[in-house]
This record gives C-alpha cells, structure tokens and sequence, in this order.
C-alpha cells in the first residue's frame, strides 16, 4: 500500500501541476480572484523555472563529488541503485535514461580495480507496469555486449530505495559478502539511500552520480532564460524530499 500511494501522491508534487491548477481554478471565480490567480501562476512558474535558484539548491541539497582515491580501500563492493533503465515496448530493447550515468560510474569503479564486486539492485519501480525487472533487463544487455561477468551481481526484486536496502542485505548475507559498500546513486538521491542502507547495517561510502546542480559552470542564460526542464528537476527534488520524509515517518531510515 506505501508503494501505492507513494506514486500516486508524487503526480502532486510538480510545479508545473501547481501552476496548471492555481490557473485553472481561478477560471471558476470572479474576475479579481481569476486575475490573481493568473499571477500567482506566472510568478510561480518563472521562480520556478530559473536555472540559477535550483542550481543554488539543488548544489546545497545534493553532497559534494567524490574522486575514486577519496573512496575507502575498505570497501570493496559497489551496489548500484536502479531508476536507469526501462524496457522499450517496440523491440524489447534496454532504454537507458539519464540516471544511467549510475552504471556507469559503479562500473567504472570495478574496471579500474577500485572494487571487485558490483551489484545492481532494481527490479519494477512504477504502477501497472509489465515491463520485465530492471536488473533483468541489464543482465540480458551485458551477456549481450560480453561486459557480464562473475562479480556483477543483479538483485531484480525490489522496488524502491527501502526494497533495494533490504534485499541487497540478504543478497549480501547469502554470498557472505562483508557489508561494506561504495553506493552509487543519483546525487540527489544519496542521502535516502544512504540512510536506509545504513539502516540495514551496511557501512557505506558513496559515490555521487549525476548531479542535478550539474557539473559546468553557471551561464548568463541561467539567470534569465526561463527553462522547461528546470521544472522537471523541482519535481525530482521534491518527490525526494517527500520521500525523506514519509521514510522517516515509516522508519525506513
């Protein structure tokens, strides 16, 4: 049932629903209540679709990156969270997402010899959806690409942050893996993550992702330049947000 009512309470959490809705229902008043709605909407979507103020944020939000020589030679186990992936419904085919830099990242560490194991944990995250388990369809793209190889490990059954905390444990207990983790997750996501995977008595080193403060410099064009896709990025930072807290509140974490 949390799970349920997880994915539908996020569709609130969106400033552009929020804006859609002010505007609308002001329709439904007298002309001085429907003029101040119009610019309550306005102003809301040009605050919220400014470049500069998310990455302000955004940046104070999310923890600082981390290079490879940072990470402690104590863990030797990278688990990547899923949230990457998703099965193209026209050819069956892997389609991969920007949080798909979370592979990479992890796998880059495995390559380089930073860790020896690496385990991807995701299996379907999303309502009414028949698609197969993530992790299976990454397991079907690296033997298919030879990158597959013993020490990649997949965990296909869960289905959100507290699930991939608890079914990684058991996947670690099972293999007697010492449960010490490099976790590679969005940036914006690592505080949850972290948290739960703690919970679950993992000690944890991290290794940020794709940051959405982003990784250049600001330009002049952040500052003035309304932006559709910084509106989308509020929207991520408030169901994390949200999800921090009905975690706390479920003792999630």
């Amino acid at each position: 049932m949390f799970f349920i009512l997880s994915k539908i309470f996020n569709i609130l959490l969106s400033p552009l629903v929020w804006v859609v809705l002010i505007i609308v229902s002001g329709l439904f008043f007298k002309q001085n209540i429907r003029k101040i709605s119009f610019r309550v909407g306005v102003v809301l979507l040009l605050v919220f679709s400014n470049g500069a103020l998310f990455h302000w944020v955004a940046d104070f939000w999310e923890p600082d990156p981390v290079t490879p020589s940072e990470l402690s030679p104590q863990h030797r186990s990278v688990v990547v969270l899923g949230g990457m992936v998703s099965e193209n419904q026209y050819n069956g085919l892997a389609r991969f997402n920007q949080s798909a830099d979370r592979f990479w990242q992890g796998f880059y560490l495995l390559k380089t010899g930073v860790a020896d194991t690496l385990v991807i944990s995701g299996g379907l995250g999303a309502l009414f959806d028949e698609q197969r388990p993530e992790a299976k369809l990454w397991e079907e793209y690296l033997t298919k690409t030879g990158l597959k190889t013993d020490n990649i490990l997949l965990e296909s059954t869960s289905r959100n942050t507290y699930e991939n905390a608890v079914n990684t444990a058991a996947v670690f207990e099972k293999l007697n893996l010492p449960k010490k983790i490099i976790l590679v997750t969005s940036a914006f996501h690592v505080p949850r993550a972290r948290a739960c995977f703690e919970k679950q008595g993992f000690q944890v080193t991290v290794f940020p992702s794709d940051p959405l403060a982003g990784t250049r410099p600001m330009q002049w064009k952040d500052y003035l330049v309304p932006s559709a896709g910084v509106l989308e990025s509020w929207s991520v930072l408030f169901r994390e947000w949200a999800g921090m807290l009905m975690y706390k509140l479920n003792g999630f974490i």
